[in-house]
């Protein structure tokens, strides 16, 4: 599990970013995410709840072709599916969606979808240089509830020498409808989210009996890089 970044991290976090992710979206640069309403279609990206539980790496267009590794190594206990085919095209049809959305070009490089069962939690992070332009998109989900993602907005400085705090980011709480999806620049912004509600044992006893009852919440991550940006030889990157 991701160990959860603290308040020195994030300090340094904010001192090393430099600006390299601009784009011509005057809201996602002041404030580091976006949300685009009905981004894709649920129904596109459905899937049922898998029987296993850990990751899995897909290695090609058949389904049964992936490697399977028993424990989840960010949130454990969840199951998360990298290049899983279903996503294949719709990782480009999205892309190409967010290059509208920021006026910028970009460059595919990986995505995953997570399956979160009750208690899970996913630490205060900040993701990797593929992830420079990254998009959460919420596919589906039984609980009866909003379960937010929660994203920290740029602190601002009193020049360029990033000496002096002028004003924290605020910490903003993100809902989203099935379908909606929350861009946002992965490697600047720290995101995380609470613990899913409900209580793990008592959705296991009822998934025996029906598994409607199993809790879950089901979210796919597609990341990107600027074409012409300083991470653009990250493009299509398959480590995990």
């Amino acid at each position: 599990m991701a160990e959860e970044m603290n308040y020195s991290q994030l300090l340094q976090q904010e001192y090393d970013n430099h600006g390299t992710s601009w784009t011509r979206n005057q809201f996602f640069d002041r404030n580091g995410y976006l949300v685009i309403k009905n981004l894709c279609d649920p129904k596109k990206l459905f899937h049922p709840v898998p029987q296993l539980r850990g990751q899995l790496n897909y290695r090609s267009k058949n389904l049964n072709d992936f490697e399977h590794i028993e424990e989840e190594k960010q949130v454990k206990g969840s199951v998360a599916r990298y290049w899983h085919p279903q996503y294949r095209k719709i990782h480009t049809e999205i892309r190409l969606i967010l290059e509208e959305a920021i006026g910028r070009k970009l460059y595919n490089t990986y995505y995953y979808d997570r399956f979160y069962f009750p208690g899970q939690d996913l630490t205060k992070h900040a993701d990797r240089p593929a992830c420079e332009i990254s998009v959460t998109v919420h596919v589906s989900t039984n609980l009866q509830e909003q379960w937010p993602i929660w994203i920290k907005t740029p602190d601002t400085f009193t020049d360029r020498t990033k000496l002096k705090i002028e004003s924290h980011g605020e910490n903003r709480c993100i809902n989203l409808e099935a379908g909606d999806g929350m861009v946002y620049k992965g490697c600047e912004r720290p995101h995380w989210r609470e613990p899913m509600p409900g209580l793990l044992e008592t959705s296991i006893k009822k998934f025996k009996g029906d598994k409607d009852f199993l809790l879950y919440y089901h979210q796919i991550f597609f990341h990107y890089v600027l074409q012409d940006g300083t991470r653009a030889h990250h493009a299509w990157d398959m480590s995990k």
